[in-house]
């Protein structure tokens, strides 16, 4: 659907010209009902197994993404990423409603902070990198509006938040030593690497900064599983 909406933008943009719909080997309007034919099938086996809360959030990951994100946001103001990562922050509240049925308690809300801190350090690094790009199309990404190097300072100013957002859950108890050696090495890799970017914004700094940030959650939610399961929890 992303792809739908985006297809005239894409086709002007070398990091997006090889996608099925500009390459012409997929219609506008198949891409557009096999989307929402996924949509309408998550949410509906969501509906059949989950609980009513994760089927809520599993639908509003999607409209937000797609409708406030894509649709409304993208091509009109810089704040487009910011806002649009509420879109992702909606998966750890799915997932936690679908293990416990309800998000009741403060642990799932401060992941989906988490993933909304994570989004601005994880794409205006890509974009800083795609700047010509986003330029050519149009679109007011951070580094096409401010310039490269104060976007740049503002990838890492950005990770300063992130990493105390990442690290509150140890002194709230809800994860232990597991996990806060995780989190903290990775999350001084990221002030490292973001730091490097805004005394150096290159593109291939900024390419090294994306890549980092990357597998970024994974690893925090992978390191928060381990240390649920783990002997010191």
């Amino acid at each position: 659907m992303n792809c739908y909406l985006d297809r005239d933008i894409d086709q002007s943009m070398g990091r997006t010209s090889q996608r099925p719909i500009p390459k012409g080997e997929v219609s506008p309007f198949n891409a557009l009902i096999f989307g929402l034919a996924l949509v309408g099938l998550g949410v509906g086996i969501s509906l059949w197994l989950l609980s009513l809360w994760a089927s809520l959030f599993i639908f509003l990951g999607a409209a937000i993404y797609v409708g406030f994100y894509t649709k409304w946001l993208k091509r009109r103001t810089t704040l487009n990423i910011v806002l649009g990562g509420s879109a992702g922050s909606c998966a750890p509240l799915a997932g936690w409603a679908a293990a416990t049925g309800n998000v009741g308690v403060l642990a799932p809300w401060l992941m989906a902070l988490l993933v909304f801190v994570w989004t601005p350090s994880h794409f205006w690094s890509l974009a800083l990198r795609a700047s010509k790009d986003y330029a050519k199309a149009g679109i007011p990404m951070l580094p096409v509006v401010v310039g490269d190097k104060k976007a740049a300072q503002y990838i890492a100013l950005n990770t300063f938040l992130l990493v105390p957002s990442s690290l509150i859950f140890v002194p709230l108890g809800t994860f232990g030593i597991i996990y806060l050696a995780i989190a903290a090495l990775l999350g001084l890799g990221m002030i490292i690497v973001d730091l490097k970017l805004a005394f150096n914004p290159t593109k291939a700094q900024a390419w090294t900064a994306f890549k980092f940030s990357s597998p970024y959650l994974a690893i925090v939610f992978l390191a928060m599983v381990l240390d649920y399961w783990g002997p010191l929890h």
